[in-house]
């Protein structure tokens, strides 16, 4: 069981967790929360930084290999951070598709993730404008592949 549920963290890691959140890419997909007209000159993360965000996460991302239906279930967590790359305020968590019981298992999990891969030290201080709310993009859908 361990071997499977370690699959599929690398599943969610290297397929399906999509973490698109600062503004260094103007794909449909990245997501930031800093609004207003001095937007455009946020600053902008590293390739390499938000890599090391995300393999932080997904390292944590553990699902039971039972979910039938996480293939249909999409999550959306939005993380204020501090300043130290420690969670400010509990995450909000949209979640859609899915069984009621898989959304609840997949919320737990995405925020077991986020939270336990806290404090993000990876992401540069000088650049907190950046990171400070991130929006975590879960597609869960290579579950069925």
């Amino acid at each position: 069981m361990q071997r499977n549920l370690s699959h599929i963290a690398k599943v969610v890691g290297t397929l399906t967790f999509l973490m698109v959140a600062f503004a260094f890419a103007p794909a449909g997909n990245a997501e930031t929360r800093a609004g207003g007209k001095n937007e455009s000159k946020r600053p902008v993360l590293s390739i390499a930084a938000i890599d090391a965000m995300r393999e932080a996460v997904t390292d944590r991302f553990i699902l039971p290999g039972n979910l039938k239906d996480a293939a249909s279930v999409q999550l959306r967590v939005h993380v204020r951070l501090d300043q130290n790359g420690r969670v400010a305020r509990a995450p909000e968590v949209d979640v859609s598709g899915g069984s009621e019981h898989t959304r609840d298992i997949m919320t737990k999990a995405a925020l077991r993730a986020v939270i336990g891969a806290a404090p993000y030290v990876m992401l540069p201080k000088d650049k907190y404008d950046a990171w400070k709310e991130v929006i975590l993009n879960f597609d869960t859908s290579a579950f069925t592949q």
